[in-house]
């Protein structure tokens, strides 16, 4: 459940748009393919997607295996965990129950769980915008654990992980993504509505919506219905990996679906469905870094969206909607490590349908390069606003940004260097450094060592 917003285009390569989407779809869905057969190739997909414009699903595939060891591949109605998507429906949830005046989000936690530490000093608002300051308890959860965490714990025992660490900071007063808050929200919500979450979940959207394929227990699912999670999935090693028991993840990631089901999701939030005018905006509003309640609300080179992820070892989740274009991307993988995000592709898939340039992804092999070729590389390089330095730490190279942000490097070739989850290419040519991502190439020049 844990994920990263690394958005390479911080490094802002400009470019004009080419022909869309517009209102002929003819061409779209095959270079979509194309692209995600790429993808696949450099095992940086292995899922499905769902993309929709204008209320119509204009493609709608699968993409390698659902079980290895049956010899069973994916298709459109496999059943995915949607990982931290579910803090979309847990937000919608709270949402409701403020519409029903049974809560409010300036309400005090302390007033539904009174056992519950300082609870008096945190909001159920802060719980939902990541500004609670309390620990994340999955912090605390690694692959030493995966064995330990795949069977029911009491909820209390999830709580006692957390609830007597001290604040990161003091509630309000920050943001810090946080699986904790959300925890604490589910059981907020059975408090105030006398019934599980799960069952509020089922009788505020699922049915509504008519989401028939979605659930919380994944694990019991029979694997006939289910994707199963590799943390390594390519030519070479197929390891399966442990997945979360749902009364780990609970209200802040315990749900699975389809990539059909949720686009009724995704049709609910673009109709304004289940909730009033007034929540959606609430919801859409941000409060701190670019998260509203239950969503992130950015852009893409200019275009709005409303967005989240979700991502564990061998799974990870992407939902995004641009509101003014009506365009709804879905994508559901099992396959993946800490670190993997899915966001890279969703970015690929969104230039294709705004016109914008892309590449098609590469599989790269890395080669190993002595610390001596690595440091005629490093130094500080610009060009424009854009400034970055090239450092070696233990025989690894390292690309710095101007705000501290490091992303480790791996080398193709003597002159190569990449990104080994985003789809990025640094190449020394005559002196300079050709970065070269979104279909683009920029040159930036030595400038200091």
């Amino acid at each position: 459940m844990r994920r990263t917003n690394i958005v390479i285009a911080l490094l802002l390569i400009s470019f004009g748009s080419r022909a869309g989407v517009g209102d002929d779809t003819t061409g779209v869905g095959e270079k979509i393919d194309q692209y995600l057969r790429s993808a696949m190739g450099a095992y940086k997909f292995n899922g499905v997607a769902l993309v929709a414009f204008k209320g119509k699903i204009i493609f709608h595939q699968a993409y390698g295996w659902k079980n290895v060891s049956s010899g069973t591949y994916n298709d459109t109605t496999t059943r995915f965990p949607i990982l931290s998507i579910t803090k979309s429906f847990t937000s919608i949830i709270v949402l409701k129950l403020q519409e029903q005046k049974k809560l409010s989000l300036k309400d005090p936690v302390s007033k539904y769980l009174p056992d519950f530490p300082n609870g008096d000093k945190i909001t159920i608002e802060q719980l939902l915008t990541h500004t609670s300051g309390i620990h994340n308890y999955t912090d605390d959860i690694s692959e030493e654990d995966s064995a330990l965490i795949d069977h029911p714990v009491a909820y209390q025992r999830v709580v006692d992980i957390f609830n007597s660490k001290p604040f990161i900071f003091e509630p309000g007063n920050g943001f810090s993504y946080n699986n904790s808050g959300y925890y604490l929200a589910g059981l907020i919500i059975e408090k105030v509505s006398g019934a599980s979450y799960w069952q509020n979940v089922r009788d505020l959207i699922f049915a509504p919506l008519g989401m028939n394929n979605s659930g919380f227990d994944f694990n019991h699912l029979p694997e006939n219905r289910r994707a199963i999670g590799y943390q390594f999935l390519n030519a070479s090693q197929q390891k399966r990996y442990t997945y979360l028991d749902s009364t780990v993840s609970y209200s802040a990631g315990a749900i699975y679906s389809t990539t059909g089901d949720m686009y009724k999701w995704a049709l609910a939030i673009a109709n304004k469905g289940i909730l009033s005018s007034k929540s959606w905006k609430m919801a859409f509003t941000r409060k701190a870094s670019d998260y509203g309640i239950g969503f992130r609300i950015n852009n893409f080179f200019g275009k709005d969206y409303i967005k989240h992820e979700g991502g564990y070892p061998g799974f990870a989740s992407g939902f995004i909607y641009y509101p003014k274009e009506d365009v709804t991307i879905i994508l559901l993988r099992n396959s993946g490590n800490y670190g993997q995000d899915i966001w890279p592709v969703t970015m690929g898939i969104s230039s294709i349908i705004f016109g914008l340039p892309y590449d098609l992804w590469k599989n790269r092999q890395e080669v190993k390069l002595q610390d001596s070729q690595l440091r005629e590389k490093s130094g500080k390089y610009a060009a424009g606003k854009v400034r970055l330095e090239l450092r070696v730490k233990e025989h690894r190279p390292y690309m710095i940004l101007s705000d501290g942000t490091e992303f480790p490097l791996l080398a193709e070739s003597e002159n190569i260097l990449y990104l080994e989850n985003f789809n990025t290419e640094l190449r020394f040519e005559g002196g300079a450094l050709i970065i070269h991502e979104h279909g683009k190439d920029q040159v930036l020049k030595k400038v200091g060592d």
